[in-house]
């Protein structure tokens, strides 16, 4: 079957939702090529619209120009707004299986007298590919995930998916570390008052209720929105930055209970993302990250006390990630009588019916058997008394 040329080289202008497509260097290329296979008569023009587009196609790495197309749409997501898509993937197929036989001969036909240089054609790939339209369509903003959904994970496929929040936590049942609470509603306040924020770093003792206190402002701004990014896809957050800066909402990104050691690789990574990154955090997000270690990286003595020459530069590399967070707000485990307040502050508002005397005791004596005292253990002891089970 002759192939039509002049037909599909016309057809590209009939790209409008992928209108992206037609305006790339590689795609575009491709269609000069066949613009001046069907207009130019002069050789010359001919091979010299061929090594551009070849050039073009190899210089991100490619020597398949369908996989090309294929990756290309899978990153320049469009809107399935209307019938239209259909069509102009039919258009986008038909480049797609044009070969590079078809050209060489349609170029042999044209200059016969050129055979011998013609041999030597620089040839590509256009391997059979299938495009699934789910992987090119961006979910509509009329009709999205965002708008029925608060809480988020950013999975390692690099995709925002929903999860149910049914999570009844909120401050007034946070018992104790006011002032910290204060700073974080505050920050969180003026990211959707718009207004620039800094990053923040809580840390400190666990069971002290720091992953608690992001997870609770869920419950107290309503209109906030929240994505959870774990550690070992850190490496990624700057490709969640470009997904956020999209949506027209505010998102805090949460990384919960990080740390890392000296040889980590996502340890220098996030520090280059977080602030010194081309990408930047942005302004409809900001990070709230939780861990029990200051300066989120595990020290040796080696490191602090080793061979190094330059030891004050080593010592500042392992401080410089938690440095960059604007705010570090520090949780440390109550005293025995603030651990007592809070054990009798969640009893009241459990309405545990129970002597406070026995229930002090009742809480000492958990307190040493876990080795610790701490709001987790205060809420562990409430949890026992309202289930009956006694300790």
């Amino acid at each position: 079957m002759m192939v039509n040329f002049e037909k599909i080289y016309l057809s590209s202008y009939f790209l409008c939702v992928f209108r992206d497509l037609r305006q790339d260097c590689v795609f575009k290329s491709f269609v000069e090529l066949l613009k001046a296979i069907v207009k130019e008569e002069n050789f010359e023009k001919n091979i010299e619209r061929y090594s551009n587009f070849i050039f073009e196609l190899n210089n991100p790495g490619y020597d398949d120009f369908s996989l090309y197309i294929k990756d290309f749409l899978s990153k320049n997501k469009v809107k399935a707004n209307n019938f239209q898509i259909e069509k102009e993937l039919k258009i986008i197929k038909i480049f797609m299986n044009l070969k590079y036989s078809d050209i060489k001969e349609k170029l042999l036909q044209k200059y016969p007298d050129y055979s011998d240089l013609l041999a030597d054609l620089a040839e590509y790939k256009n391997s059979v590919i299938e495009i699934n339209l789910n992987n090119i369509l961006c979910e509509s903003l009329d009709e999205d995930i965002y708008k029925s959904n608060r809480a988020f994970i950013f999975d390692n496929d690099f995709e925002i998916k929903p999860v149910e929040f049914v999570e009844n936590i909120n401050f007034s049942s946070l018992k104790g570390y006011s002032e910290q609470k204060r700073i974080l509603k505050e920050n969180t306040k003026a990211l959707l008052n718009g207004l620039k924020v800094n990053n923040i770093l809580l840390y400190g003792d666990a069971g002290c209720g720091k992953s608690s206190s992001v997870r609770a402002l869920l419950n107290e701004f309503e209109d906030l929105k929240m994505v959870q990014i774990f550690k070992n896809n850190l490496i990624n957050l700057d490709k969640l930055y470009l997904k956020l800066e999209k949506l027209p909402y505010k998102f805090i990104i949460f990384a919960d209970d990080i740390s890392f050691d000296e040889t980590d690789k996502v340890f220098s990574t996030m520090k280059a993302i977080i602030e010194g990154s081309l990408i930047k955090c942005p302004n409809n997000a900001v990070i709230y990250a939780t861990s029990n270690r200051r300066h989120l990286v595990k020290e040796s003595f080696s490191a602090r006390y080793g061979d190094e020459i330059h030891l004050n530069d080593t010592l500042n590399e392992l401080n410089s990630l938690s440095e960059r967070f604007g705010i570090n707000i520090l949780f440390q485990k109550p005293n025995n009588d603030e651990f007592n307040k809070i054990v009798v502050e969640l009893a009241k508002d459990n309405n545990i019916d129970i002597d406070e005397k026995t229930l002090i005791e009742k809480a000492q004596r958990l307190a040493l058997i876990k080795g610790s005292r701490s709001p987790r253990i205060a809420r562990q002891l409430i949890d026992n008394l309202l289930a009956k089970v006694d300790i």
